[in-house]
């Protein structure tokens, strides 16, 4: 058979493969070495394709994009007229800076600011520059609430950006207002973005476009929490601090911004108050992230539970006193209790209560504030905050955990809330049983929905359980009460015996009579032996 000819005719021009694959490298490389200069905290990831497809809505924003990674798609087009009047809103506060010097200033941090993206941006510089100023002023505006200057802005000017004064106003009332709890089943944050659509006295006459601007409000702030979502917040500090001409206002943004989020988070107990705000967080995300770390106080509460129980400690002593000392059969209970077993996974709620663990939400006292994540266990009773669930919880959790996977220094203490409570929560008896002691509050439709929201919020999670997290203890602790044969026969008694008053009444009178035959025949037989 005869070998056909190679064509040369369909060589392609190695010169010009060359010449373009050397752009693309000095474009690779010159992005990579900005990158690796900025803090790897910093780093604004893409959730990788195999965990966005557990719940592809919870990463990807619905009606408002903030940084380049969703910019310009269609769904999001509608939110793109609000960037563009907070941004004539500022530059008519400010008229001294011009938007020339705006575009200046932040072309300056271009290569800074696209070093903080994992994925490489395809933007030209002209785009890229638009879109972080454009985004920076809707930031300032809606959650940085912006105060005017009256020496600025003459009569007719006023009259120009009344309805964004009106907007500002409704930002800056934002705590307020998310403290009202809703009488029709609306969240919080649902109240508190409700304001931005009633900006004018005839606002109740809007009829059903009141409703499409609350839906979009919503929407846009818990858009604003994704990790995807980010752009970072030196710029905005930075474009903040030019508009002010001062730098030591940055104090009065950072405390604004956290203002917002405790409006958007405040259902949820935290120890960060308006005298501790953070004053360094990296961008929206991370600053929800600080407000819910747990404060470090529990290594005592678990460690107290290390001390053996008083019935153990009888056991043990009668155990010794009739093996006339044999040390090769140690009592299992103290020696579970004593040493520190490893332990790789937690388990159900049921199975806990059953073996006598007792389930208590651990009431928020305001002189002595705790965390979401502030998990107490002490002499069997484990006490753990309430918290809220309803169909944006997982959006929340879900961005939180992959900031967490995707930038180990800031900690994995949300993964391992999250991972505990997918254990605790593993069917729908286990979450009725939080439920009933105050525990988990949901707007879910059922139980199996909040354990199916926790179950697949740990799909695809790297958590190493013999780590140093922060729950060991905890884990190690509840392990021990678990293997108590002790705490198991106690529980038994009570939940069968004992949980009925009539019940237990029968038992203890039976008890009491066997006690009395056992005492009249000792003393009957030391009689007979007198």
């Amino acid at each position: 058979m005869a070998i056909e000819e190679y064509d040369s005719s369909c060589d392609v021009d190695i010169d010009e493969l060359v010449n373009s694959m050397k752009t693309d490298l000095n474009r690779s490389m010159s992005w990579i070495e900005d990158r690796q200069k900025v803090n790897r905290c910093c780093l604004i990831c893409k959730i990788v394709h195999r965990i966005r497809q557990t719940d592809n809505n919870a990463y990807e924003p619905s009606v408002l994009s903030i940084g380049p990674y969703h910019h310009s798609e269609l769904p999001l087009q509608a939110m793109e007229t609000e960037k563009w009047i907070c941004l004539d809103y500022i530059l008519k506060l400010n008229r001294e800076v011009s938007l020339r010097e705006y575009l200046c200033l932040v072309s300056g941090l271009e290569k800074e600011a696209r070093g903080c993206y994992t994925e490489e941006i395809y933007m030209d510089s002209r785009e890229f520059l638009q879109m972080l100023l454009l985004d920076s002023c809707f930031i300032l505006v809606y959650l940085g609430s912006i105060h005017t200057r009256e020496a600025s802005v003459d009569g007719e000017q006023k009259e120009n950006i009344m309805y964004e004064r009106k907007r500002e106003a409704a930002a800056t009332s934002h705590v307020d207002a998310v403290r009202c709890q809703s009488m029709s089943g609306h969240s919080a944050v649902d109240m508190e973005l409700n304001q931005f659509g009633k900006g004018n006295e005839d606002s109740d006459n809007q009829g059903g476009y009141s409703g499409v601007v609350e839906w979009y409000n919503s929407s846009a702030v818990y858009d604003l929490l994704l990790l995807e979502n980010q752009i970072p917040f030196f710029i905005v500090k930075i474009i903040y601090q030019f508009f002010a001409h001062d730098a030591e206002t940055t104090l009065l943004l950072t405390k604004n911004i956290s203002g917002f989020m405790e409006g958007i988070i405040y259902h949820f107990p935290k120890v960060i108050n308006e005298a501790n705000r953070p004053e360094d967080f990296y961008h929206l995300l991370h600053l929800c992230h600080k407000y819910l770390k747990p404060s470090h106080k529990l290594e005592c509460d678990h460690h107290e539970y290390a001390k053996p129980h008083c019935f153990q400690f009888i056991f043990a002593i009668s155990r010794k006193i009739f093996t006339f000392g044999q040390e090769q059969n140690k009592f299992h209970e103290l020696n579970c209790l004593n040493s520190v077993q490893p332990v790789n996974r937690w388990r159900r709620a049921v199975d806990y209560h059953e073996a006598g663990m007792q389930f208590k939400k651990r009431e928020f006292d305001e002189d002595n504030p705790h965390s979401l994540l502030d998990i107490r266990f002490r002499k069997g009773v484990m006490e753990i905050p309430c918290l809220p669930i309803d169909d944006k919880s997982s959006l929340l959790f879900r961005n939180l955990v992959a900031l967490e996977q995707t930038c180990p220094q800031v900690g994995d203490d949300i993964t391992a809330y999250c991972v505990l409570m997918s254990q605790l929560t593993s069917t729908a008896a286990d979450v009725s049983l939080l439920a009933q002691k105050g525990i988990i509050v949901h707007q879910m439709e059922s139980d199996e929905d909040v354990s199916t929201l926790f179950t697949k919020l740990f799909e695809y999670v790297v958590f190493n359980f013999s780590g140093e997290h922060y729950l060991k203890s905890l884990c190690c602790a509840m392990e021990a009460h678990y293997q108590s044969r002790i705490n198991r026969w106690m529980a038994w008694l009570w939940h069968n015996h004992f949980s009925n008053p009539w019940v237990g009444f029968a038992a203890i009178a039976s008890a009491f009579i066997i006690l009395c035959s056992i005492m009249q025949t000792v003393l009957a037989f030391l009689s007979y032996m007198g």
